[in-house]
């Protein structure tokens, strides 16, 4: 073999050890500030701020991953831990506030470094996430800060839990009386505001009530219609 070919292959490999190094460093991060910060859903966003190098380890890996070298899992995984870092990161900044909606273009600014590049939260969201994985079980764990939003877990996603946790986490939201409840009475249910606003990715396939069905342990009776609840904006915290 060459010795160009040699010195190329040399330093491809440490390519890919810097990556994975990198993408264990953002995963070992994350686990430690959700553990420690996220309770029953709620963010103690007052003590990252206080002490927010847990916060910036994860960050400095996410800026330094190289994207390409990660697998389909390892992906999807990844831009659902970072959209939720990223939140934190821009609700951490602008602490004390009662809602990302009282701060300046949230999901739009390109504040955050992802691979070098940057994203703003819907570009993650829309133009990486949901381009690459049409799948709209990502809908109930992508946590926008708000108290309407599907909890965020204490437990981040890796390569090797995304499918199991995106089943298991769906399951929960739609069975959450905050996110699906039904009126027998009135023959209805009232669902999240989040079927209303990404209805087309619920009924590619099927209807909304079937796609909820799918998951609910008390089924949608035939015959109920729907009503979308008002989404409540304010602040997640703890």
């Amino acid at each position: 073999m060459k010795l160009k070919n040699i010195m190329l292959m040399v330093v491809m490999l440490g390519s890919f050890a810097f990556a994975k190094a990198q993408l264990s460093t953002f995963n070992t991060a994350t686990k430690e500030l959700f553990q420690a910060r996220v309770m029953n859903g709620k963010v103690d966003y007052a003590a990252i701020k206080k002490d927010s190098k847990t916060l910036n380890t994860a960050l400095n890996a996410l800026m330094n991953i190289d994207l390409a070298s990660l697998n389909a899992n390892e992906r999807k995984a990844l831009f659902i831990n970072a959209y939720n870092v990223f939140t934190i990161k821009g609700i951490v900044d602008a602490y004390p506030t009662a809602s990302v909606m009282d701060i300046n273009n949230f999901f739009d600014a390109k504040n955050y470094e992802l691979g070098k590049k940057k994203v703003s939260l819907n570009e993650l969201e829309k133009e990486m996430l949901f381009k690459e994985f049409s799948d709209a079980r990502l809908h109930f764990v992508l946590v926008c800060g708000a108290v309407s939003c599907p909890p965020l877990q204490e437990k981040p996603f890796t390569a090797e839990n995304v499918e199991f946790l995106l089943k298991k986490q769906t399951k929960a939201a739609i069975n959450n009386p905050a996110i699906v409840k039904l009126d027998m009475h009135e023959k209805k249910a009232i669902v999240s505001k989040i079927f209303d606003w990404y209805n087309a990715d619920f009924t590619k396939k099927q209807t909304l009530t079937a796609y909820i069905n799918t998951y609910r342990e008390n089924a949608i009776p035939d015959g109920f219609k729907v009503e979308y609840m008002d989404y409540d904006w304010s602040l997640n915290g703890k």
